[in-house]
């Protein structure tokens, strides 16, 4: 009875087959029509709003924080309006990573200083 089943099955199955076929071109067809309709369309993603912006760091901050058991706090560099990202041990509270680093903004400070004791603007 089981090789009668098999049968039954192994032919079956051979005329189902040039169905599936026609259905997989149909479908890749589709998607490469998919792809080249993306590609035509022009961008039409602007610049990001601070509240998206607000919203986008909220949700990967997160995400990170419940994947890493570390704390990812954003903030705004005032003199040079620039974001920093603190990346710390949630338990200790010590600054595992940041960016950019604190050497590099005290560097960055000088500098302009130093340039700013050159090249005097007056508006």
């Amino acid at each position: 009875m089981a090789r009668i089943d098999a049968a039954v099955a192994t032919q079956v199955a051979e005329t189902q087959r040039p169905n599936h076929a026609v259905l997989d071109s149909e479908a890749q067809a589709r998607e490469a029509r998919r792809q080249e309709n993306a590609k035509a369309e022009p961008d039409t993603m602007g610049p990001a709003s601070a509240e998206e912006l607000k919203s986008a760091a909220q949700r990967m901050q997160a995400v990170i924080e419940t994947a890493t058991g570390r704390q990812l706090d954003f903030a705004l560099n005032e003199r040079f309006k620039e974001l920093v990202v603190r990346i710390s041990d949630r338990k200790s509270g010590e600054v595992i990573k940041e960016f950019p680093s604190k050497e590099f903004m005290k560097l960055r400070e000088r500098l302009s200083d130093l340039i700013g004791l050159f090249i005097d603007e007056k508006i």
